[in-house]
């Protein structure tokens, strides 16, 4: 036992001693590095100075000022022995696919907006342009090689920057270094002070989006990142970059914002004003009980449409006349729309788990949502159709605030989608707006989540939910929603206003009330004969759940986040559609009734 004790000594202090060396070889390096890097002209010529002050000032911490960069070099060296073999590899791997240089340096942009050299796996060919933004070549593709494809996938090509964590120009979590000539995205983080700190091989933009933000948005996110910075929050964002580096999320080639690249372009250049359109009629309107309506919808087999068809004809049988045409296949273009006084356009992909996704399938968001919605509402104004109805969605707000914050959705709220799914919403709701004229009316439809008996989506996950648990945090938050026969009465309604006289409306129909989570559950415990205990004592849970990276924190934040519209956004004078409460629509949900009959 003396003898294996001894031998394992002496082996753990050779590997000290190897260690040691090799970390005050590397210092001795690192110093030489910085020294020439100090007396490079390409480098030492300036420092970006075309931002101005920040409009946030910045604490300094004893973490920002000691203990970070204690951590920078401990870890980095950690990293540089041990990835060593993986190094040599991709090495090879990048020779033998496309001779030349196995490292890539780009002049970038780092701590109080000085320049360094970073470094990089080459994953594009020798005959790439140099110091041009992913972002800002045409057909990025055609550049990556094989190997490069791979190592960009899994962000293996950022490996080499532990060398520049070591050495003392960037950091390991900060705002992801930008090129030299990236001025929006400069002047951008500058006004939240975040040229101010060094650059990190990753950070909280990199987890929560990555190349699909847009530069307004990852620069916000470094400035989330400013205000908040702490050992918690930046072992919160590598413990978020292992989990997306795993889904590879939020890759795009093409860089900054590639949503739109992807999706369609109806909303470049508009208008804060143009893409919120007109809230609202602007004026009473009177529903005419007398009227009637021919109307066609315009998708099959779908929850809304159905639920329209169900409800009308038998609450409002006298008054309407309904057709509908599946859009699977082409016949709709040869149906005759003239005869119709509506169309009511409910085709659309629904949302999906948008973190899994392939660009082709996003593609087919775009065609649907989008496409195939401004082609129905050309065909119908072509044939002579006097209104149109677009069912838009609430999801062209973005996401929910996140846990223990509000977002209340205002007349002055500019619609911003958090993703594609949202984007291609709004395209369609931009493009359609504007082929409105006094001839051929549009209603927009924006409604928060839609529920009721047989309903898709969130609703039924969180009835299952409610079901199997009977403790829950003691969280009371606030979400918009509307109940189906709301939603039909709402409708039902519109189509037999008399007249309006804006060519393009927007509307956002709503409960009387928001709901809470917590209430929702209790409800439906309550009609399965079942009761619920909450305990504060869980919130903390919650709490720590939304913070986390990925699909728990979208999650937590969905269930237990605000996400509101104004009450008063989705009161029209001349239309009584609130006939169900809350606690009713659960019962009706609950209970599988059919529609109420009106009086």
């Amino acid at each position: 036992m003396d003898m294996d004790w001894n031998k394992h000594k002496k082996v753990f202090i050779k590997c000290c001693v190897i260690l040691g060396t090799s970390f005050s070889l590397l210092s001795l390096i690192a110093k030489k590095k910085i020294n020439e890097q100090q007396k490079d002209e390409d480098l030492r010529k300036d420092k970006y100075i075309g931002a101005g002050k920040p409009t946030v000032i910045q604490l300094t911490t004893a973490y920002d000022k000691y203990y970070k960069r204690i951590m920078d070099k401990f870890l980095s060296f950690i990293g540089l022995v041990i990835l060593s073999p993986v190094y040599i590899l991709i090495s090879f791997a990048i020779y033998f696919d496309d001779p030349g240089p196995i490292l890539f340096t780009q002049k970038r942009v780092g701590k109080n907006k000085e320049f360094f050299k970073l470094h990089k796996f080459r994953t594009m060919k020798m005959n790439t342009p140099h110091d041009v933004p992913t972002h800002q070549l045409k057909n990025p593709e055609q550049y990556i090689t094989k190997t490069g494809r791979f190592l960009r996938k899994y962000s293996l090509d950022e490996l080499p920057q532990i060398w520049d964590i070591f050495i003392g120009n960037m950091s390991i979590v900060g705002p992801r270094p930008a090129l030299w000539n990236q001025t929006d995205l400069i002047e951008e983080r500058e006004k939240y002070g975040a040229n101010d700190i060094a650059p990190g091989l990753t950070g909280w933009a990199q987890i929560n989006g990555r190349d699909e933000l847009d530069i307004p948005v990852k620069a916000k996110l470094d400035g989330e990142y400013m205000i908040n910075r702490s050992f918690k929050f930046d072992m919160q964002c590598l413990f978020g970059t292992i989990i997306s580096v795993l889904q590879h999320d939020g890759v795009v080639e093409g860089g900054t914002g590639e949503i739109h690249k992807i999706g369609r372009q109806y909303t470049k250049e508009k208008t804060n004003e143009e893409l919120i359109g007109y809230i609202g009629f602007g004026q009473p309107v009177e529903v005419d009980y007398t009227k009637k309506v021919k109307i066609l919808i315009t998708g099959s087999d779908s929850y809304i449409g159905d639920a329209f068809r169900q409800y009308a004809m038998s609450q409002y049988g006298y008054n309407f006349e309904i057709d509908v045409i599946n859009m699977l296949n082409n016949s709709w273009r040869k149906k005759d729309f003239s005869q119709f006084d509506f169309v009511f356009h409910v085709a659309g992909i629904a949302h999906a788990d948008i973190d899994n996704i392939s660009d082709n399938n996003k593609e087919k968001y775009y065609k649907i949502n989008t496409d195939l919605a401004v082609e129905v509402a050309e065909k119908a104004k072509l044939d002579g159709v006097k209104k149109f109805i677009f069912m838009s969605s609430m999801i062209v707000y973005g996401d929910a605030e996140s846990y223990g914050k509000r977002k209340y959705i205002n007349l002055a709220t500019v619609p911003k989608p958090a993703n594609f799914y949202g984007d291609s919403k709004l395209q369609a709701d931009v493009k359609i707006r504007t082929l409105a004229d006094e001839h051929f009316k549009v209603i927009v439809l924006r409604p928060p989540i839609i529920y009721g008996n047989g309903s898709k989506g969130n609703y039924p996950i969180l009835v299952k939910l409610a079901k199997k648990m009977p403790i829950f945090p003691d969280i009371t938050n606030e979400h918009s929603m509307i109940y189906i026969e709301n939603f039909c009465e709402f409708l039902c309604q519109l189509m037999l206003i008399k007249n309006f006289e804006r060519n393009a409306v927007v509307l956002m129909p709503q409960n009387s009330e928001w709901s809470s989570t917590i209430e929702i559950i209790r409800y439906i415990r309550e009609e399965n004969g079942k009761s619920i205990t909450q305990f504060s004592a869980i919130n903390p849970l919650v709490y720590m759940a939304s913070k986390f990276p990925g699909k728990i924190g979208k999650l937590a934040n969905k269930a237990f986040g605000n996400y509101c519209y104004e009450q008063e956004m989705s009161e029209y004078e001349g239309i009584d559609y609130r006939i169900i409460g809350l606690k009713e629509s659960i019962h009706k949900s609950e209970k599988g009734k059919n529609y109420i009959i009106k009086n």
